[in-house]
This record gives C-alpha cells, sequence and structure tokens, in this order.
C-alpha cells in the first residue's frame, strides 16, 4: 500500500476512535513508557505536543515536569524543527504551525546532544520502528540531526503498528515503538 492511501486509512480511523477510548490508550501507552529503564533515567526528555487525534502527552508532560524532568517540546522555524524547555505548558504553548501547540515568545533553546529521550509522534509504526508522519518530513528532519546514541520511541495506538511500511532513504526509523 502506498503512503497516500495508508494515510487516509488511518486518519478515518483516528477520527472515529472515541474520546473515551483516546484517553484510556493514550494511559496505557504512558504507563508501558514509564516501566522503561530509559525513561525513568531521562533527565531531559523532548516530547511532542499532541494533535486532537494522537495519543495524548498533555498528561503526561504535565507528570515528568512534576517529577523534576526538564521538558523540551519542538516549534517549527522554517522547514526545520527547533526545541525549547517549558516549565508552564498552560501558559507556555499557543497553537502554531498546522495548529500544534507550540512555545511561544522567546525559546528556552536545547542543544539535542543534551536529550535523553525523544518520544516521536507517526500515523503509523512499522515493527522495524519505520514511521508514517503526515507528509512533510519534519520529524525525519528532525530525528536525523539527533544523536545515534539518544534513545527514541514512537508512540501509537495499536491499531496504527503494522507490520511493514514503505520507505524511502530519508525516512527515518525510531529505537522503540510502544503501542496500547
Amino acid at each position: 500500500m502506498e503512503k497516500t492511501q495508508l494515510r487516509q486509512r488511518v486518519r478515518a480511523r483516528l477520527q472515529r476512535q472515541r474520546e473515551e477510548t483516546r484517553r484510556r490508550k493514550s494511559e496505557a501507552v504512558w504507563r508501558k513508557l514509564q516501566r522503561l529503564t530509559v525513561f525513568r533515567r531521562a533527565k531531559t526528555v523532548c516530547c511532542y505536543v499532541s494533535l486532537p487525534d494522537e495519543v495524548q502527552t498533555g498528561p503526561l508532560i504535565m507528570q515528568m515536569l512534576e517529577a523534576g524532568k526538564r521538558v523540551v517540546v519542538p516549534k517549527v522555524q522554517g522547514r526545520r524543527l527547533a526545541l525549547s524547555e517549558i516549565k508552564d505548558p498552560a501558559r507556555e504553548l499557543a497553537p502554531g504551525a498546522f495548529g500544534v501547540l507550540e512555545p511561544k515568545g522567546a525559546l528556552r533553546p536545547v542543544a539535542l546532544e543534551r536529550l535523553d529521550l525523544v518520544l516521536v509522534p507517526g500515523l503509523a509504526f512499522d515493527r522495524r520502528g519505520h514511521r508514517l508522519g503526515r507528509g512533510e518530513g519534519y520529524f525525519d528532519r528532525f530525528l536525523a540531526r539527533v544523536p545515534e546514541t539518544t534513545p527514541t520511541i514512537g508512540v501509537c495506538y495499536d491499531f496504527q503498528l503494522v507490520d511493514r511500511l514503505p520507505n524511502e532513504p530519508h525516512d527515518q526509523a525510531v529505537g522503540v515503538v510502544i503501542s496500547a
């Protein structure tokens, strides 16, 4: 199946998913994540800010901040993702590119080498860690810049995990995929 067809199919399934199901499955994904040693040891975590149909990150971001972790989120700048530390999501985030909540005002930049873990969204993932994004390439370009030693974890709902995705040379894989 081609990427365009797969994106359409997954988007339709995401839209049909009930809010209660989305919340319950998001919580299950985060419970799995919190059991991982790499997460427990991470002091600085780069976490995407979820769109309404994605595995929800709002509660996780708050939990990480309350636990004393440094939370870093992406912001679209031109064709790249810049990173900024956040401390108070309710005050510091506003709708940005593509309707995604992003840091507003001056950024608190964080070097890629300072990241202990990167949490990555996707429309679909396969069992080898390949991901299918929304088609603009922002996370592929970002992941290509992340040091190879930095763990990357893709998160998704079970129906977004497939056996094999079509991939191209510019597509970047994640190290682990967690789903529920």
